[in-house]
């Protein structure tokens, strides 16, 4: 999933995640993400395919850091309080992010005109995601750690407590955000809960 810096490539996803969130994705054109990196259209297509592979690699370089930290977490941390807490951690600064929601009301706004965007999204974010946190509570079950027979269950519920109403209220704009205090005691009581849940005594 890593590719080698590119200060172009990186331009162009500023220039992109700026105009997506400005215009909205049929209002965000091509011609205005390469004047506004500043590239030549040829440049941009010679990174991304069209706008919606730009679209994915946005979303992709969103998640990128909760990712690292979950590949990060599944080599070295053998403490599941302190693995688990760790990707809690990355996924609340993601997804409560002001850009993240945003970009998450772009995908509801725009989905009606373009449909594809729901799965391009689920792909290049979550997916990704539950997939490194399913392999690495597979491990912490292998190790007799974690009593947890069906991991795929267990991966989407450990991320939907992290998220829940208070996600929702942020999404719906009657709450801007959570304070350092609320996240920690958001990921403090959701990672007790889900360990005592799965067998581990803390």
């Amino acid at each position: 999933m890593k590719k080698t810096y590119s200060p172009k490539r990186q331009a162009i996803l500023e220039a992109a995640k700026r105009a997506f969130l400005a215009h909205g994705y049929s209002g965000a054109s091509v011609e205005a993400i390469a004047e506004a990196a500043p590239v030549s259209k040829p440049t941009l297509y010679k990174h991304f395919k069209g706008k919606q592979e730009l679209f994915a690699a946005v979303i992709e370089a969103k998640c990128e850091s909760l990712l690292s930290t979950l590949v990060s977490v599944q080599t070295e941390s053998r403490d599941p309080v302190t693995g688990l807490k760790a990707i809690a951690s990355a996924f609340v600064d993601l997804v409560y992010a002001d850009e993240a929601l945003q970009l998450y009301r772009l995908v509801i706004a725009e989905h009606q005109h373009f449909p594809e965007l729901g799965e391009l999204v689920y792909r290049s974010g979550p997916e990704p995601v539950l997939r490194h946190l399913s392999c690495y509570l597979a491990e912490l079950h292998a190790r007799g750690i974690l009593n947890t027979v069906d991991i795929e269950t267990a991966s989407r519920l450990f991320l939907d407590m992290l998220k829940g109403d208070q996600h929702f209220r942020c999404l719906l704009g009657l709450q801007s955000g959570l304070s350092e205090a609320d996240k920690q005691r958001l990921i403090d009581a959701t990672v007790s809960l889900f360990l005592k849940g799965h067998g581990h005594d803390l």
